[in-house]
């Protein structure tokens, strides 16, 4: 969803917008009355789960703001914000970190198009206090972070909250999100490559960090904090560092391979010692795509950098 309505955006597609309009549709159905959502989903359509998790909320959020947020046909829009309005009230209850972050893109990309809707500013500032407070309680000196473990989407929080601060303009926000991006920054790209968290054991504070599984899932995080960062401070800087997250899809990796496959347009699901996982699932080419789509008006500096 986020994807099609991103590239929707970009070219007006007709064919983009029926994959928008397939996709919102699939939303609608996984909604349940109480506003939340599954996630699993069987060959003969019955769902697996009683209840999703709270990141597949955060992320279905992510995606109906998106389409509230773009200039699309105004049935889309509505079903999208209908989805959206009745999932609102899990937002304050949700525990989840990275549920958070995903929640807050949602919402400031809902107020892109609804901004004057009070009750989803509150909650962007609800949610990013939270996020600040999480970090300000558990950050030390040597570990600048919301917790005291490293695992997937690592750069979704200090985006959410870049993009928090150039909507509601609260410093803390920007500080705290120029804080844990760096702390982030120092640990995962070395020598001028990017190296996410491995899935296989992920990074706990005062132990020793995963290397391998890297998930396609990092580099689009990493991706989209530096250009956020890039968009709240005028930093350069951040777009290189953007450009290195990007160039993690086509080899330029810890093992010289490309996880990007041109042939299919799809892209490997991970990156382990000896090479790509040649499995191709969807979350992983969406994660290709989306980090292509959020790079695409920064190419020409790329380019130069």
């Amino acid at each position: 969803m986020i994807a099609a309505v991103n590239e929707f955006e970009r070219t007006g597609s007709r064919h983009v917008l029926r994959l928008v309009s397939t996709y919102l549709s699939f939303l609608h159905y996984a909604q349940s009355p109480s506003g939340h959502f599954h996630n699993f989903m069987s060959y003969d359509q019955v769902w697996l789960d009683d209840q999703g998790s709270e990141d597949c909320l955060g992320r279905v959020m992510w995606g109906c703001g998106s389409a509230i947020a773009v200039k699309i046909h105004p049935n889309i829009k509505q079903v999208a914000k209908q989805i959206f309005d009745r999932a609102i009230r899990w937002i304050p209850i949700t525990g989840s970190l990275r549920a958070r972050g995903y929640m807050t893109l949602g919402c400031c990309n809902y107020l892109k198009g609804e901004p004057d809707n009070q009750t989803v500013r509150g909650l962007v500032r609800r949610i990013s206090d939270t996020m600040c407070d999480d970090f300000e309680r558990n950050a030390t000196s040597d570990w600048a972070w919301f917790e005291n473990f490293l695992t997937y989407s690592n750069g979704i929080m200090p985006a959410a909250l870049f993009i928090a601060y150039k909507l509601i303009g609260d410093e803390r926000y920007r500080r705290v999100g120029e804080e844990c991006l760096a702390f982030l920054t120092k640990t995962c790209i070395l020598d001028g490559i990017l190296h996410p968290i491995g899935c296989d054991g992920w990074y706990f504070k005062g132990f020793e960090r995963a290397m391998y599984d890297q998930q396609p899932v990092d580099p689009m995080a990493h991706t989209l904090s530096y250009i956020s960062a890039h968009e709240a401070t005028g930093d350069d800087s951040y777009l290189k560092l953007a450009r290195i997250s990007f160039d993690w899809f086509f080899g330029h990796n810890s093992v010289g391979e490309a996880l990007h496959d041109p042939v299919t347009g799809g892209c490997y699901d991970a990156l382990a010692p000896n090479g790509a996982n040649f499995n191709q699932g969807s979350e992983s080419t969406v994660c290709c795509l989306l980090t292509q789509l959020f790079a695409l008006p920064y190419v020409d500096k790329f380019e130069n950098m």
